[in-house]
């Protein structure tokens, strides 16, 4: 059963303070001490494994076998703070025999399209009628099946195949630095991102990503933790341009963990 917003807040402030503000348990091997970090790219898996702990280890991911969701998509104009527009996409995830499927609807204007991904094959469809290769939301259907099912089990997620973890030392802050690659066919590869630990906290301080054939580190901030029947999600998303103004927040509510869903709902109508 959903958390009402009243108790989102209390729940917020108890992971913050006592579960993501943690410490980090991050052993050498053959010692038992957790002060000291290991070196090279097990320092970054170390820091991984002790946001995971936090929330209260794999365990909790395991907890989502589907989910149903809505994620909103909100463009704000930095200068004056005011919201532009916001997009819903209507998501139903889950994990069946052939893998990990997804069913994303919304609305364009006056098209409705449906894309997503049964686990074998990638489908879309506008207003009812089939897309194929070249057609955008065809082209991205498997991408953004895969993003969908990313960004609802983060961090878990950091510790699938073909995600590489990379331990870049630390800031002039003493802060650890970790980089975030990704292997062929997993998501945007070619996209890089980075996270900021601080000593002694759990989840990162901060929270960057740098897309192909761009120099910059685009800045994104994490709030509204949220917990549904033991599996714990972050509800905002919010991005930053380099004046510290947000220009877009990607926002999940209605969230339901493990309905029952049919599989055929995430085949081609």
């Amino acid at each position: 059963m959903k958390k009402h917003r009243t108790e989102i807040g209390a729940l917020m402030a108890l992971f913050v303070s006592v579960a993501w503000a943690a410490p980090i348990r991050t052993p050498i091997a053959g010692s038992s001490s957790h002060a000291v970090h290991p070196a090279g790219d097990e320092a970054a898996e170390a820091l991984v494994d002790g946001w995971i702990e936090a929330l209260g280890g794999m365990e909790t991911y395991w907890k989502l076998r589907s989910a149903s969701f809505t994620l909103t998509t909100e463009i704000w104009d930095p200068v004056s703070g005011r919201l532009r527009r916001a997009r819903p996409r209507y998501v139903t995830i889950a994990r069946l025999e052939t893998g990990q499927a997804a069913r994303i609807e919304r609305w364009e204007g006056n098209d409705f399209i449906q894309h997503g991904f049964d686990g074998v094959a990638e489908w879309a469809v506008m207003n009812g009628e089939p897309l194929g290769p070249g057609d955008k939301d065809y082209d991205e259907a498997r991408y953004v099946s895969g993003d969908v099912f990313y960004w609802i089990g983060l961090p878990f997620k950091l510790r699938d195949p073909g995600v590489f973890l990379h331990y870049d030392g630390t800031d002039a802050d003493g802060r650890h630095n970790v980089r975030v690659t990704f292997g062929e066919g997993v998501g945007d590869h070619s996209d890089t991102w980075y996270y900021t630990f601080e000593e002694g906290r759990a989840m990162p301080v901060a929270i960057g990503y740098r897309e192909e054939g761009r120099q910059n580190i685009s800045r994104t901030y994490w709030e509204d933790v949220q917990e549904v029947d033991g599996y714990v999600f972050t509800g905002r998303r919010v991005h930053i341009n380099a004046d510290g103004k947000i220009w877009k927040v990607l926002v999940t509510t209605d969230f339901v963990l493990n309905p029952e869903v049919d599989p055929e709902v995430f085949r081609a109508p």
